[in-house]
């Protein structure tokens, strides 16, 4: 909050400050207002007090989840802590296991606060994997084999201003094949790879009394240097916006692009999910994508423990990859979703998608991930 500190008090947009506590997640703002300082001076100008009353939000816990969709479903579950050692640092220990795939994962997020600090991560991920791709035209499989995965990494932010943020990243990247009854355009071995990632992210937060609105943005460059093989260089854009047009009403645009050299290596492809839509069955994956998704969302009412939207969009994605090429879906999708006030717990969602392109429907529930 430092960023108020000697500044008029006229000047102070207090939606301002609710948008900066609701954006830490584990920060609930139960009052706030400039008011006068009997005492002396103040933290603002003229000689008078910002002064606000939050409430902690219930951050440390065991989160379960489920999730179901149209390719299968998954379980597990997480010990987590979005409030370790300080505000928006988090900690999480997560194993799960579905359809297709079980993992492990670990996780330590320090988030810079203030400008000119610092901020750093340690992750570490170990992914068993049944991997099977398909043509979404005729559900035909392209692509089966089984491998397992180590993928450790450390990375370092700072923040430069309020709203920008570089960071730098080092990971390693280990697959290996396992042994699968059918395996069709497997490939012929494992890999070993060690990646360098800078990047640089945008984000901005308003409060509107209903939805925390904003721009969150991210560029980044992948180099990955590859042992005994070709490297892959990639780079991504991620980002979305959400204005508010009306009183409970806001526009939504979300976008995601993916690029990369080519390699013959499924490893290195990317899941739709990384393009910002839904459209396409999680068991499609491809080297290039662009999507865009555009809609509205509407807030229905409120809870004591939280909010319930429902949102509707229409998105396109085009996507190239080495079995399946230049490809291009587009559709609407709509979903209800849940937002929790008193607990710092990733929520709730229902939804489905129509592809018009290829004539298939997607539909997932989850709870205890965000949608």
């Amino acid at each position: 909050m430092q960023k108020f500190i000697g500044r008029n008090a006229e000047s102070i947009d207090l939606n301002e400050v609710i948008a900066i506590l609701k954006s830490t997640n584990v920060i609930e703002p139960l009052t706030v207002e400039i008011k006068d300082n009997q005492g002396g001076n103040g933290n603002v100008l003229p000689g008078r007090l910002l002064a606000i009353t939050v409430r902690e939000k219930w951050s440390i816990f065991p989160v379960p989840f489920f999730s179901i969709n149209s390719n299968g479903w998954a379980a597990g579950g997480a010990f987590m802590d979005t409030n370790a050692f300080g505000v928006k640092d988090t900690m999480m220990l997560v194993g799960s296991g579905g359809t297709s795939s079980w993992m492990a994962n670990v996780m330590y997020i320090h988030s810079p606060n203030a400008i000119g600090g610092f901020g750093w991560n340690l992750m570490g991920m170990f992914l068993s994997q049944d991997k099977e791709n398909i043509d979404q035209k005729d559900e035909r499989v392209i692509r089966r084999f089984n491998s397992m995965t180590l993928n450790p990494s450390i990375g370092l932010s700072y923040k430069l201003t309020d709203l920008i943020v570089p960071s730098v990243s080092i990971g390693y990247k280990g697959v290996m094949l396992r042994d699968t009854e059918k395996p069709i355009n497997a490939p012929g071995e494992g890999v070993q790879a060690i990646s360098i990632s800078p990047g640089i992210g945008i984000h901005n937060d308003t409060w509107d009394g209903y939805f925390l609105n904003g721009i969150d943005a991210s560029l980044k460059y992948n180099y990955q240097l590859i042992i005994d093989n070709d490297d892959v260089h990639s780079i991504s854009l991620n980002a979305a916006l959400n204005r508010s047009i009306i009183p409970r009403l806001r526009f939504t645009a979300k976008t995601g692009i993916v690029f990369a050299t080519a390699s013959s290596s499924p490893f290195f492809e990317s899941s739709s999910i990384n393009s910002g839509v839904n459209i396409l069955p999680q068991k499609y994956s491809a080297v290039d994508f662009a999507g865009i998704s555009l809609g509205l969302e509407r807030f229905l009412f409120k809870f004591s423990f939280g909010t319930v939207s429902v949102s509707a969009v229409y998105q396109a994605v085009y996507s190239h990859g080495e079995l399946l090429h230049h490809q291009f879906d587009h559709g609407p999708a709509a979903m209800m979703q849940m937002y929790f006030s008193k607990v710092a717990f990733p929520g709730m969602g229902l939804g489905g998608a129509y592809n018009v392109d290829k004539n298939t429907w997607q539909y997932a529930f989850n709870v205890g991930m965000a949608f």
